[in-house]
């Protein structure tokens, strides 16, 4: 009988454990089963040998309702000789399956007023900074401002060649998805000419 119980118990610490270690855990210790790992409260991670995307999504929080939603991003080059962005290389998938693309800077000069507000929201540079210390950051901006005042070129690159071993921390913007922004599940891909299958980050905004 005593050989019978030790036997049970084992099995339930072996089942315990590859639960734990099936069940995908962030960085600060929170549950966040089937999204990516966490970096902090808003950010998610993608680590892999070629590229590392990272997604924060604290500018997007107060969105419903408005016609965009912006994501600050980051993209590190680990592996490739040049990595070649340009806004199409950017999609969102929401919960339903809906696919967004990139919003171009002409629309959003257009029809968005927060351009310069979200752009003082940005919080990436604070939180990858010991991570990528020893790589160097090259320009980006995929997104316009419309105040040089806000730090940050007012001159749009719509093409971007990201050197290996290189970062870059930027904005994208997308149409508010159907699903509506806070606590619904997205996706967001990250394509290139030089990936054979896009990269992308599994995360949530709440």
């Amino acid at each position: 009988m005593r050989r019978t119980t030790v036997s049970i118990l084992a099995v339930l610490v072996i089942c315990a454990l590859a639960g734990a270690c099936a069940t995908r855990q962030p960085v600060l210790g929170q549950e966040t089963t089937g999204f990516d790992k966490k970096l902090s409260t808003f950010a998610y991670i993608e680590e892999g040998d070629l590229i590392t995307l990272i997604v924060d999504t604290r500018v997007a929080r107060d969105k419903d309702g408005q016609d965009y939603m912006p994501l600050e991003i980051a993209i590190a080059n680990h592996g490739f000789r040049q990595l070649t962005l340009t806004l199409e290389s950017f999609t969102l998938l929401d919960g339903e399956g809906n696919r967004y693309p990139a919003a171009s800077p002409r629309e959003l000069l257009k029809n968005y007023g927060m351009l310069d507000f979200d752009r003082n929201l940005a919080e990436l540079e604070g939180i990858i900074f010991n991570r990528f210390a020893a790589n160097p950051r090259y320009p980006s901006n995929f997104s316009p401002v419309r105040s040089a005042s806000v730090g940050v070129n007012s001159l749009v690159r719509d093409r971007v060649a990201l050197p290996r071993h290189g970062y870059l921390i930027d904005f994208v913007y997308f149409p508010t998805p159907v699903t509506g922004i806070r606590e619904q599940p997205f996706e967001l891909f990250l394509n290139a000419p030089e990936l054979q299958d896009p990269v992308f980050v599994k995360f949530e905004v709440r």
